[in-house]
């Protein structure tokens, strides 16, 4: 329970007891300041240098009198930026009225282009069209219909569930040579390629998003499309040779959490019994360390040892910090956390009865003699910490480039800071590593750096493992 809580990057609604304000630019600035230097527990830190420190702020300050409104966000993200810590940043926030919301811009106040065909239109021709492209296609957030028009492939809503986006809007173009023109869900424009698999699936790659085909009828079964979506997301198990396996899992966000047990759970005599497994997470970019415990018995050698995680103790941390959980067990929890917190604002706080933790991890009976795992500089937060904790067993070796470096503070929630244009997401501890072992804009290192010279990683890994 405790290890959960402590690791996830948390996202609440932190209330602080302020008025809200529609403030300009200046008083935006001076309120972010008042809450990171009050509130942010790598503060001192990371102003060690206060003669820098205060430089930087003083010149932000002067420059913001004479900044316009609509260029502040970029000046609040670059006072941020001063802190190097990818578990904060800004929320842009539009009013409506006495609403106060975070959403997408409203699209009124965008040139959106439609598609110039009817729906009815629309499924009289694909329904005669032998174009694989063409269709009725959809996504967890949206269904769009793609048709050809000239030389290229408009992707128009027909139903989504952002209220941004309405009938008929193109969502994307395709065009050719793979290459696709995608907006987002603010309307932005980001240029991607695309690939389409088995005239089923359509993938967009940087932004990593799947429609699968729902009209015509697509040539591959329910369960065919679920292992390939698996694939194309990059959570799959496979056998690469006689003696070598790999398990691949590009993030350990909540909502993959089942599927991570499930294709351990499908797997798990391959796994008992293969010689090598490579775990792949590069470009995992973190979630909760719960998602990967199915996993850690099949690598580690013994206990694994952990450092806890200090509260920086504020008055909104004591407000809010029952509101993180929505069960009983986590109010529990959060309950005794207060009771700690009381009477020590501005001190840190180890929840925890030790400073340091010793996992209880059962280990497996049988399991791969030999672990290697690809990281890179995409690996970040709970990917990381994977990879610091796998580190520990006699029979792992990681292999890769140095991670992304965003795992000394933790547990980032949702602020108000006095405005209503605003709000701060923010780390609410810090490790106990430090200051002796700092791993942020550091990373985790490998125990075999491939350098760009190797291109296929996953075949340099079977090649080490097996001669």
């Amino acid at each position: 329970m405790k290890k959960s809580i402590l690791t996830l990057l948390i996202l609440v609604l932190a209330l602080s007891s302020f008025s809200q304000n529609e403030c300009n630019c200046e008083q935006s600035l001076n309120l972010l300041i008042k809450k990171v230097e009050s509130e942010y527990p790598g503060f001192k830190e990371k102003t060690a240098d206060t003669i820098r420190y205060s430089d930087f702020k003083d010149r932000l300050i002067i420059k913001s009198q004479n900044t316009k409104d609509s260029d502040c966000s970029d000046l609040l993200e670059y006072y941020l930026s001063y802190f190097r810590d990818s578990h904060m940043w800004l929320y842009l926030v539009h009013t409506n009225d006495n609403e106060t919301q975070t959403q997408t811009p409203k699209t009124d106040e965008i040139s959106v282009a439609k598609v110039d065909i009817t729906l009815d239109d629309f499924y009289k021709h694909i329904s005669k069209s032998m174009d694989e492209l063409e269709g009725v296609w959809s996504s967890s957030s949206y269904k769009v219909g793609i048709i050809k028009m000239e030389n290229e492939y408009q992707g128009f809503i027909i139903e989504a569930s952002n209220e941004s986006w309405k009938a008929n809007e193109i969502k994307f173009r395709l065009m050719e040579k793979g290459k696709a023109n995608f907006y987002m869900g603010n309307h932005s424009l980001r240029e991607d390629n695309f690939e389409l698999c088995d005239g089923s699936i359509l993938s967009f790659k940087s932004i990593t998003l799947a429609f699968v085909k729902e009209f015509p009828k697509p040539k591959l079964t329910e369960n065919e499309i679920e292992l390939k979506l698996d694939k194309i997301q990059g959570f799959y198990f496979t056998k690469l040779t006689d003696r070598t396996s790999l398990l691949c899992i590009s993030s350990f966000d909540d909502a993959y959490v089942e599927k991570i047990e499930k294709i351990v759970s499908d797997n798990q005599q391959a796994i008992e019994n293969c010689e090598n497994l490579i775990i792949d997470v590069r470009n995992n970019s973190g979630g909760t360390y719960d998602a990967y415990d199915e996993i850690l018995p099949y690598i580690i050698t013994d206990n694994i040892r952990g450092v806890g995680q200090e509260f920086l103790v504020t008055q909104t941390l004591i407000d809010e910090v029952e509101d993180w959980f929505d069960d009983e067990e986590g109010k529990k929890w959060a309950r005794s956390w207060i009771r700690m917190f009381e009477g020590n604002i501005g001190k840190f706080i180890n929840i925890d009865s030790a400073d340091v933790n010793i996992s209880d991890i059962k280990i497996a009976e049988h399991s791969p003699k030999q672990i290697a795992i690809l990281a890179n500089k995409r690996t970040a937060s709970s990917g990381e910490a994977f990879v610091l904790e796998a580190k520990q067993s006699k029979k792992v070796k990681i292999l890769g480039t140095p991670t992304y470096g965003v795992i000394d503070y933790g547990s980032a929630s949702l602020f108000d800071f006095g405005c209503k244009n605003h709000k701060l997401v923010m780390p609410t501890w810090r490790s106990m590593r430090l200051p002796e072992y700092p791993l942020d804009n550091i990373g985790v290192q490998p125990d075999i750096y491939l350098d760009k010279s190797v291109k296929d990683w996953i075949q340099f890994t079977v090649d080490y493992l097996e001669n």
